[in-house]
C-alpha cells in the first residue's frame, strides 16, 4: 500500500499491512533505575566475596612459590655441603654446655653466617642483610601474630633475606635448650616468609608464615607445625608431633603453624581457616 508524500518530495513512504505488528520500544528510566539498583545490589554482596576468595588464592600460590625457592635451596646446599648436621656452623655448636644467655647471642651471628654460605648462593638475586630495621626495609607497620600482639617491631634489627619477588624473610636460629646431659640441643633456623614484602597486612597466617630448617639428617625446609628432635646425640631425627585440630588450634591463635596448615590441606584455605 502506497499512501502520497506530504512533505513535498515526490517519494512514496511504505506502511505495513499488518497494523498490529509488533513495535520496538526503549526501556523507560525507571526500569534502567531498578535494573541498575538490582546490579549495585548483586555486587555488594558478592564482591567482597571475590574479592576474599581471590586474595586467598594470591597468598596460597605465593607461599607455594616461596616454599619450594627455598626447599631447593636447601637440597642443592645439602648436595654440595653435605649433611647439614656437619655443617660448620652446626657442628661446631653441639656438645657443648647449655647457657641460654650465650645461644641468645650467638643466634643472630650463626644465622646470618649460615644463611650467606650456604642458602645464599641458591638464590637467584637474592639479597641479604643483618644490620636493617623493619623500618629501613621499608615496613610502616609492624609485623604482628594472628591475636594481635607484636612479632615484629619496625625497629626490630634481624637477618632479612629480600628475593627477586619482593617476599621478604626473617631468620632466625631456633632457641636451643639442654639434653639430658645438660648439654646444648640445637632444634634448627625458623624463616618468617613475608609473601608480600613491606606492603601487606603483616600479620601471621594472613601473608607471613613460619618455616623451618631443622638440624636432623637429611634435613628438609619444611613450614612450621609441632615437632621436635630424637637420638640428638647419635643420628639426629625428626619427629613430627601435630594433628590437624593442634595446627588449626595454633594457627587461630598465633599464625605459627598457619602455612602447614594450608600444606596440609592440599595447598587450601578450608572454611575453617582464620582468615
Amino acid at each position: 500500500m502506497f499512501k502520497k508524500n506530504y512533505t513535498g518530495f515526490n517519494r512514496a513512504e511504505f506502511f505495513s499491512p499488518h497494523p498490529h505488528s509488533p513495535r520496538r520500544t526503549a526501556f523507560t528510566l525507571a526500569e534502567v533505575l531498578i535494573t541498575l539498583g538490582i546490579i549495585g545490589v548483586v555486587a555488594a554482596l558478592t564482591l567482597p566475596t571475590l574479592m576474599q576468595n581471590y586474595q586467598k588464592q594470591v597468598a596460597i600460590n605465593r607461599l607455594k612459590v616461596n616454599y619450594n625457592v627455598m626447599s631447593n635451596a636447601v637440597r642443592m646446599a645439602e648436595a654440595e655441603y653435605g649433611d647439614i648436621t656437619t655443617w660448620e656452623d652446626v657442628s661446631n655448636s653441639i656438645n657443648l654446655d647449655y647457657d641460654p644467655q650465650t645461644d641468645k647471642t650467638e643466634a643472630r651471628t650463626k644465622a646470618g653466617s649460615i644463611v650467606k654460605k650456604y642458602i645464599l648462593p641458591y638464590l637467584n638475586s637474592a639479597e641479604f642483610t643483618e644490620t636493617k630495621t623493619l623500618a629501613q626495609m621499608g615496613y610502616k607497620r609492624p609485623i604482628i601474630l594472628r591475636n594481635g600482639s607484636t612479632f615484629a617491631s619496625l625497629t626490630s634489627v634481624v637477618p632479612m633475606l629480600r628475593l627477586n619477588n619482593e617476599t621478604v624473610i626473617l631468620v632466625s636460629v631456633i632457641q636451643s635448650s639442654a639434653d639430658a646431659e645438660g648439654k646444648r640441643l640445637l632444634m634448627g633456623m625458623t624463616f618468617y616468609m613475608d609473601i608480600d614484602g613491606p606492603n601487606g597486612q603483616n600479620q601471621l597466617g594472613k601473608d607471613v608464615f613460619t618455616a623451618v630448617m631443622p638440624y636432623v639428617t637429611n634435613t628438609k625446609f619444611m613450614l612450621l607445625q609441632g615437632y621436635g628432635i630424637k637420638d640428638a646425640e647419635t643420628n639426629p631425627k625428626l619427629n613430627l608431633s601435630s594433628d590437624r585440630t593442634s595446627i588449626l588450634d595454633e594457627c587461630k591463635t598465633y599464625g605459627n603453624y598457619c602455612g602447614a596448615l594450608i600444606q596440609m590441606d592440599g595447598w587450601q584455605i578450608k572454611d575453617d581457616y582464620p582468615w
